[in-house]
Formats: structure tokens, C-alpha cells, sequence
């Protein structure tokens, strides 16, 4: 990878409509087991901005939201 390539992939972690957080030590591990589930696995949860159910990676990878509402919220179509 060249130095422009780097460049593009800094810039794109840091557009608009990006969505991150960090991961500590202490919830690390836990939100690591939900990271390869499937959205219809473990439906147990509810959507933060709707009340629809959602599945434990929606809730650990996706701000507690479901799809449609995570979408909207951070990657807006303009």
C-alpha cells in the first residue's frame, strides 16, 4: 500500500457517516462473541429508537439500534 492509498483509508475512517467506538479491556471480550452473529440470532433485545427487537450484535455493534433505525442515524443518504 502506498502512501496515497493510506491517506484515503485515514480519510475514510474519518468521513461523514462513519460510525465507531473503542472497545476497553473490560467489555472487550463479551462484545467480541456477539461480532460474527447473524442479525437474527439472539433476538432478545429492542431497538433503542423504535422498540423493534433486535438480535446481541445489533445491540453491541450497532448502537443498540436496529438496521433501518442505525441507518438512518449514520449514514444518511442526502
Amino acid at each position: 500500500m502506498d502512501e496515497k492509498e493510506e491517506l484515503n483509508d485515514v480519510d475514510e475512517v474519518w468521513s461523514e457517516g462513519a460510525f465507531m467506538e473503542t472497545l476497553g479491556p473490560k467489555n472487550a471480550k463479551e462484545k467480541m462473541k456477539t461480532f460474527h452473529m447473524k442479525h437474527d440470532e439472539d433476538v432478545n433485545y429492542d431497538c433503542i429508537k423504535c422498540s423493534k427487537k433486535i438480535s446481541a450484535h445489533n445491540r453491541d455493534w450497532h448502537n443498540h439500534m436496529c438496521d433501518d433505525c442505525f441507518n438512518k442515524e449514520y449514514f444518511k443518504e442526502d
